[in-house]
């Protein structure tokens, strides 16, 4: 049975509780934070303890997962270097030697989006881990298997790569199907018409590759529509972002 604990109260820190309580071969010991209000919303699944006054708790874990920004990781862990456990971050882009101060250290990274509304499938979540030693490389994929995902051992250099594609694939297309939203309530028309297509997007992207599959005005270097397109656009931002996606576009068929 691994003893585990959780610092942080965000949303992944959230879901990952709410996993790890409920999984077979795991004791969730507690949750950590310093926002007492945020910490109430993890009482259902474990103890809770203010970071602040009660670090003695940290040395009785396993594993103690480190679920905060990146800004606070290394603050974080510098508390817990008296601690025998294996720390660990949750970060996409931190790399390990971050904890370098922590003899037992490594990565715990789930490449997913995380909202406390949604509820996750975690067999269809991919892990990157990566530890510096064998033994908490194994303990990792312990956990993974615990939830039943995956895992995939990664390194920081790769890891802050998928991270960077992850933020153009997910948060850059999540800013632009927001500003697709607006121009639809802007018109009054129904913003679900689009997802039969984006669906069919994605499923090609991933089928014949995003570069066989591109389409529309800009690939067709059709510049009357591009104009009319344009013209028709009242935010000098979303002008600026079409003008920038199509000339970006235009420039890499032209290579």
């Amino acid at each position: 049975m691994v003893k585990l604990s959780i610092i942080g109260t965000g949303n992944v820190a959230f879901h990952l509780a709410k996993a790890f309580s409920q999984a077979q071969g795991v004791k969730l010991q507690f949750v950590a934070g310093r926002d007492s209000e945020k910490l109430r919303t993890f009482e259902g699944f474990t103890t809770t303890l203010d970071l602040n006054k009660e670090l003695e708790e940290t040395f009785y874990s396993d594993v103690i997962l480190i679920a905060v920004s990146d800004a606070s990781i290394a603050a974080v862990s510098q508390k817990l270097i008296e601690s025998k456990a294996l720390i660990v971050h949750t970060s996409g882009s931190a790399a390990i030697e971050i904890l370098d101060q922590n003899k037992h250290c490594g990565v715990f990274y789930p490449l997913q989006s995380f909202s406390k509304e949604k509820e996750l499938v975690y067999k269809e979540i991919p892990f990157l881990i990566e530890a510096k030693l064998q033994g908490d490389l194994m303990i990792l994929k312990d956990l993974t298997k615990s939830l039943s995902a995956s895992y995939f051992t990664v390194n920081s250099k790769d890891r802050a790569a998928l991270h960077l594609a992850a933020v153009f694939s997910n948060n850059f297309t999540n800013h632009i199907l927001t500003e697709a939203k607006q121009l639809c309530n802007d018109h009054k028309v129904s913003f679900e018409l689009l997802k039969p297509l984006m669906l069919e997007t994605v499923q090609k992207a991933f089928s014949i590759g995003p570069e066989n599959s591109q389409t529309g005005p800009a690939k067709r270097k059709d510049t009357p529509t591009i104009n009319k397109q344009l013209s028709a656009l009242k935010s000098a931002e979303q002008k600026e972002l079409y003008a920038l996606l199509t000339q970006a576009i235009q420039n890499h068929y032209e290579r």
